[in-house]
């Protein structure tokens, strides 16, 4: 089992190489909404939502099952085996990741022209279709990190990519001359692919080189090929009706907002304010979450394995409570940051107000996926993946009923409707495993000390949508909410023990 401290410094390595990441992502993506347009934005997710399912299916769950095979095999001390599955995997990843990528390309007519609804998406699936191979590869030798816990090469593969695709799109761009809608589409998506060709050799090359210097040695009993189709194709089932739902609900939100009576374009450029711009911000906090919710799986399986309930349920509180911290802190900024972030990220009122209309669902948001984490370390993944695709199946009978009625605030409603079911059905399935308990106290103290922070700060300080009074509510709604926290803390401390709920 990891220790404590090297959970922490391994979660805080990944939180700050993911926030330096996404903060970037955020400027850039600020950068190019500027250069090509809010319909150019929606045309291009439109696109990354098919390309989206394509990578699904090039990578047909081969990452994980690279990691928990290669893991079980070295734990057993049978290196051999190890790198039979590896090499494996890579066949497995060439089969599923060149067939997507044919079918991707010799199938762009018909889904620019059928799917899609826009020809102008033609030449940048056809691109996109070239990094399909390299991204499936990518995907094993990222999960052989994983499994022998080396994330840091993962963590400067990511940087070293994003670095190269932001290079090569801005090249791309300057070559693109103003209104060019489609070049500038595939100047992104041409960045991106080469990208993931840069990222794939690096990652063989640090792979080749742990290799030899990790003799892995030790045989097996064989039949690894059998073993990672065993394992990963069953994952993949599923991740493709959930990924094939979800595209299917991008798709359908243009749709069904020109069904309400909008113009194609003024349809994308709604589509794109929403989905690409004010959900980045919304969940930009969720690096930090993310970092330590995936480090949290294998430490849950560990302890699974051994039998420690009530280990297990100790730290399944604790780090539910932090993250109803964390989460109510998030939420607390971004609904007094909506205004400014907007304005300053993409000169838009619009963007703002859906950064505030969402800003009180991101504790849901960000609590359910400690809560996903903690199932999947428990062996609970098929039971989430039944929920995920429950969720995505609702968000598109959603879509088709409330778009038309009430614009891109339906979208909004949609949101709400399934991230709560979302979250109450996976809490539930924790709950029967683990029995959680929390002080009332302790989670309504954070409560208060948010809502009482927010009504001051609005009060004292106007939303004007300009930095400097970003900077002053950020600087006093945190500050008020810290000071509020610690004063609540203290009067528990010398009050009699709350007592205790199950969650």
């Amino acid at each position: 089992m990891t220790s404590k401290r090297q959970f922490f410094k391994s979660g805080a390595m990944l939180a700050a190489v993911a926030l330096a990441m996404r903060g970037v992502s955020l400027l850039f993506n600020s950068y190019i909404t500027e250069k090509v347009g809010a319909e150019g934005m929606g045309l291009l997710s439109l696109t990354m939502s098919v390309y989206a399912f394509a990578v699904t299916f090039a990578t047909s769950g081969v990452s994980l099952a690279v990691t928990r095979l290669v893991a079980a095999a070295l734990g057993r001390g049978e290196g051999k085996r190890a790198k039979r599955i590896l090499r494996a995997a890579v066949f497995y990843a060439l089969a599923f990741g060149g067939t997507a990528a044919l079918a991707l390309y010799f199938g762009s007519d018909l889904l620019a022209l059928r799917v899609l609804g826009d020809v102008r998406t033609r030449s940048s699936l056809r691109l996109l279709s070239l990094s399909l191979v390299p991204i499936a590869l990518s995907a094993v030798y990222s999960g052989y990190f994983v499994a022998v816990r080396r994330v840091g090469h993962n963590a400067a593969t990511q940087v070293f990519e994003q670095a190269v695709r932001i290079f090569l799109t801005l090249f791309g761009l300057s070559l693109c001359k103003e209104g060019e809608v489609e070049a500038a589409c595939l100047a992104l998506v041409g960045g991106s692919s080469i990208a993931e060709f840069f990222s794939f050799f690096l990652l063989y090359a640090q792979a080749w080189m742990d290799r030899r210097r990790h003799t892995m040695s030790g045989g097996g009993t064989g039949g690894e090929g059998r073993a990672v189709v065993g394992f990963a194709f069953p994952c993949a089932a599923s991740a493709y009706a959930r990924s094939g739902l979800l595209t299917l609900e991008h798709l359908l939100i243009p749709v069904a907002l020109s069904w309400g009576g909008l113009a194609r374009g003024d349809a994308l450029a709604s589509y794109a304010s929403l989905h690409s711009m004010a959900l980045p911000i919304l969940l930009f906090p969720t690096a930090v979450l993310s970092s330590f919710s995936g480090l949290l799986v294998p430490e849950c399986a560990e302890l699974e394995g051994i039998g420690a309930k009530k280990r297990l349920s100790h730290i399944a509180s604790r780090a539910l409570f932090g993250a109803f911290l964390f989460a109510l802190f998030s939420s607390l900024l971004l609904f007094l940051g909506a205004d400014s972030l907007g304005r300053l990220l993409y000169e838009s009122g619009e963007v703002g107000r859906y950064i505030r209309l969402l800003s009180p669902l991101v504790p849901i948001m960000y609590l359910d996926s400690v809560v996903d984490a903690h199932l999947k370390g428990l062996g609970f993944q098929v039971y989430s993946m039944g929920i995920n695709i429950a969720d995505a199946a609702l968000s598109v009978l959603a879509v088709l009923i409330l778009l038309p009625l009430f614009g891109a605030d339906g979208y909004v409603l949609v949101i709400y409707i399934t991230e709560l079911m979302n979250f109450i059905l996976s809490l539930a399935r924790l709950k029967r495993a683990l029995p959680l308990t929390l002080s009332a106290k302790k989670l309504l103290s954070p409560l208060l000390a948010s809502l009482l922070s927010l009504l001051f700060t609005v009060l004292i300080l106007p939303a004007r949508g300009d930095l400097f009074t970003l900077v002053c509510r950020f600087l006093v709604g945190g500050g008020l909410f810290l000071l509020i926290l610690a004063f609540l803390g203290e009067g528990r401390k010398k009050a009699a023990p709350a007592k205790s709920f199950p969650l």
